[in-house]
């Protein structure tokens, strides 16, 4: 059987212009893409200029189309012999000391999309071990190739062209000033913007990669914090830097340097990557490879009892409360229409025993983010939201959008801890950060700021906040804890017997459960008839005015009940324990808390 997986090591871009369509019929039929190197878990200075690999992350900005040679006649000086070469998949060609290029005869230009790719923010730890333990190729420490990458190139000027596509390239001979600048100066860091400028990574303190990926096909529509994995031609030319453009050209220069270095920072930093194949991700987790319905929801209660039986502990004993946790981390907005975001579960956990346990919030996160895919823990301190950018912003003396905090891929969960908050003034920006954190949960949309106008992205992102009294920013559900004394009194005790009960076996089965069901496809049924005769009781007999907006909340918790529990429409036993929680939660709203 022919060894297809050897075909991609060696493919170069030339080969694969030569037989595109057969290329990819071959790239889909591979059993799995693990073979093709993926950036994310191989150190890229083991992967060679113009190798086929992969990156997999979120799309962080979108750059202007920029303009290459798809076609173009190459002139022998010596032997006046002339070819056709295409810039396509590639950032430089590669001519040789006696050729130079023919301006005027069948040249034809091109434009592709240039963006952004992050590795995914808040992408945790257990995450990336496991998509590394997939994906490292050891064999690509062992025979490190980095030799064509280092060698002179003798085009050193990309294919971006300004109004005119007649634009002069220059061709350099091997002993020019400038490869000699670009060997000794490689490792030195810009002078004129910082490595973290470059990389413009949404979450602080938080080790991510980045890729330019220059896109040629029109119909891969992608927008704005997309989940992708991207197949295609690495370009590493050190020349590709912005710190080597010439800075004595007669050209006219439309671009500042640092516009000019912001776009394009050393390759070793940031590489290039052509696309050849671009898919969409709807999740990132590696322990799921495909999505079996029925499998699933006949799984789903074995999963759930674990992870009942660890919340429960956590939350010091406190079911219901581990209830509605559950509920929050498989939601996910299932639907949009118009200005109505459905599937929203914000929620909000008070009472949490500070005084006894001035950690509590980070420990229980602590042990959240073993559960989720991606994660964030942000302390609600007024320090941070005086300081912290969590709005993305156009930069446009760069030219670029500058990340923020809430720039992130759908279903993360951002843990909010509102027990850290001090005694302090919120100034402007601490007020217009939580004011955004307010409209991301009311309406799930993030306002970027483009300076002269604002406009919102659609987001879906599951917030938890975690307050002593009931918090200052709306939520859609809060519920107050109710902590037993025993386990107040043992809690380090009980996150270490978490730690142990929690195997790697039982982490793997709540790990595809959170994710698998919000993949899950969930219908109503036509017979909904227990549903809105409870309704008219409850109008009647309440004291307090029921409203739609009161039935909506308890359909949307009726449905995560319903999933958690393996059903993938509503029954009437689902819809009986969800209103027993309903009734519960409320009633601890109107009474008092315990003292702790």
């Amino acid at each position: 059987m022919h060894n297809f997986c050897q075909d991609f090591e060696t493919v170069t871009p030339e080969l694969w212009m030569a037989n595109e369509e057969s290329w990819k019929e071959k790239l889909l039929k591979l059993p799995n893409w693990n073979k093709i190197p993926l950036v994310n878990s191989n150190a890229s200075h083991n992967l060679s200029d113009g190798k086929l690999v992969r990156f997999r992350g979120m799309v962080q900005d979108m750059h202007n189309p920029e303009f290459y040679f798809e076609h173009f006649e190459v002139l022998n000086t010596v032997t006046n012999e002339i070819k056709t070469k295409t810039g396509k998949y590639t950032d430089t060609a590669h001519i040789q000391e006696n050729e130079k290029i023919n301006y005027t005869e069948n040249l034809k230009s091109g434009q592709r999309q240039t963006m952004v790719i992050i590795s995914l923010p808040g992408y945790n730890e257990w995450a990336q071990k496991l998509e590394d333990e997939q994906n490292h190729l050891k064999h690509l420490e062992d025979q490190p190739n980095t030799s064509r990458r280092l060698e002179p190139t003798k085009l050193k000027r990309t294919y971006d062209e300004t109004e005119e596509s007649s634009e002069v390239m220059e061709v350099e001979n091997e002993g020019s000033s400038k490869e000699r600048r670009t060997k000794e100066d490689l490792s030195e860091p810009s002078n004129v913007v910082s490595r973290e400028h470059l990389l413009n990574f949404p979450l602080p303190d938080v080790a991510s990669k980045s890729c330019i990926v220059k896109i040629y096909d029109e119909n891969d529509n992608l927008k704005l914090n997309d989940m992708i994995e991207v197949i295609g031609f690495l370009s590493v030319d050190p020349a590709l830097s912005g710190e080597f453009q010439e800075k004595n050209s007669l050209e006219p220069v439309s671009e500042t340097e640092v516009e000019i270095i912001t776009h394009n920072p050393p390759p070793s930093l940031v590489p290039r990557l052509h696309a050849v194949f671009v898919k969409k991700l709807e999740h990132c987790n590696p322990l799921v490879k495909e999505v079996d319905q029925v499998k699933i929801l006949n799984e789903a209660n074995i999963a759930r009892e674990h992870l009942l039986k660890a919340l429960t502990e956590l939350l010091l004993g406190d079911q219901l409360a581990a209830e509605y946790l559950i509920c929050h981390l498989i939601s996910s907005v299932y639907l949009r229409q118009d200005t109505i975001t459905l599937g929203q579960f914000c929620l909000n956990i008070s009472n949490l025993p500070t005084q006894k346990y001035p950690n509590y919030a980070k420990q229980l996160y602590d042990i959240i983010k073993q559960f989720v895919t991606k994660s964030y823990y942000l302390p609600l301190t007024v320090d941070n939201m005086n300081t912290m950018a969590l709005l993305p912003k156009k930069d446009y003396e760069c030219n670029r959008l500058t990340s923020g905090i809430l720039q992130l891929s759908k279903d993360t969960h951002l843990v909010l801890d509102e027990t850290q908050m001090q005694q302090g003034r919120l100034d402007a920006a601490g007020v217009g950060n939580i004011t955004a954190l307010g409209s991301l949960i009311k309406t799930q949309k993030v306002e970027y700021d483009f300076k002269y106008y604002k406009m919102e992205f659609d987001s879906d992102i599951s917030v938890l906040i975690l307050s002593e009294g009931k918090s200052l920013l709306p939520s859609d559900y809060h519920i107050s804890l109710r902590p037993e004394k025993s386990s107040l009194e043992i809690f380090e005790a009980i996150v270490e017997a978490a730690t142990y009960y929690l195997k790697e076996d039982i982490m793997a089965t709540i790990r595809t459960y959170i994710t698998s069901l919000k993949l899950v496809k969930y219908s109503i049924s036509e017979d909904l008839q227990f549903v809105e005769e409870d309704f008219i009781e409850m109008r009647n007999e309440s004291e307090d005015p029921v409203t739609a907006d009161d039935l909506h909340r308890l359909l949307v918790l009726a449905r995560l009940v319903s999933l958690s529990r393996g059903h993938d429409t509503l029954t009437e036993d689902c819809w009986r324990i969800t209103k027993t929680m309903e009734n519960d939660r409320l009633a601890r709203l109107k009474s008092r808390p315990p003292t702790l």
